[in-house]
């Protein structure tokens, strides 16, 4: 078994209000006892917040004999400046004629564009040719484009409570980037 993350990404933070989003976010979550305020190695590749005494209020299911807190990686990695957001496998609907489908030619081209500052970058449909900016795409694994993100490192499923709760703190767009490495 691999490790995974959920990912809640603020589409529309700009450059300049996403380090106070993120203290906010993390003082709020420090405040309900879902993380801990001390930061450690319980992220993959970097630092983050362990679970706290209150993180159930925060999952759907806690599991709490086999959980979170015995692992290792279990933390919130709180994502400052311009990031794609990814998982492996992702699949995007159309909006407009509603094809499935996994991106493929130009995606790759389209998230550069994105990522080296052109936050109009578009894709088209690969089925009806519509274009849709980027940051729009959706799915059930979609990717996510922005300057702020909270990595949960195997955390049990977030809530559609606390993820509302959240993107309300925020005042923006949010799409959740699910994945397992």
């Amino acid at each position: 078994m691999g490790d995974s993350f959920q990912t809640i990404v603020d589409r529309d933070a700009s450059a300049d209000d996403a380090p106070r989003l993120a203290a906010e976010v993390r003082d709020w979550l420090v405040a309900r006892r879902i993380i801990e305020q001390e930061l450690t190695d319980c992220a993959l590749g970097d630092s983050g917040h362990r679970p706290g005494p209150g993180h159930a209020a925060a999952v759907e299911e806690p599991d709490e004999e086999t959980g979170v807190l015995s692992l290792q990686a279990n933390g919130l990695q709180i994502e400052v400046g311009r990031t794609v957001f990814y998982t492996i496998g992702s699949e995007l609907t159309c909006r407009a004629c509603g094809a499935q489908f996994e991106p493929e030619d130009g995606w790759s081209e389209a998230v550069d564009d994105w990522y080296n500052g052109n936050d109009s970058a578009e894709f088209e449909c690969p089925e009806c040719g519509k274009p849709e900016r980027l940051v729009e795409w959706s799915g059930e694994f979609p990717w996510g484009f922005g300057n702020l993100g909270f990595k949960f490192w195997n955390w049990p499923p977030l809530s559609g409570r606390f993820i509302q709760e959240v993107a309300e703190m925020l005042g923006h767009r949010i799409v959740l980037v699910r994945g397992d490495l």
